[in-house]
């Protein structure tokens, strides 16, 4: 599978919270968003709130908490 960059707009805030977590809490991060938009991708638009239920179990299983989470998503 070929990999692309996909820059997204974000405000300072999560940029920041992003950046101040360790590499490998990113690494889980960037694999939750690829599959989600993968998943997407692959089906159809009213599944997206299946799709986010899954990401949340994924998200909990790789212990990124509540708080790291809002970290990173809010502004």
């Amino acid at each position: 599978m070929t990999t692309v960059t996909l820059n997204i707009q974000l405000d300072d805030k999560v940029k920041r919270a992003y950046q101040s977590q360790p590499a490998e809490s990113r690494a889980r991060l960037q694999k939750l968003v690829a599959r989600m938009l993968q998943e997407f991708a692959e089906s159809r638009p009213e599944s997206l709130l299946a799709i986010m239920d899954e990401m949340s179990q994924e998200a909990e299983m790789s212990e990124l908490t509540p708080e790291i989470l809002a970290d990173i998503c809010l502004s």
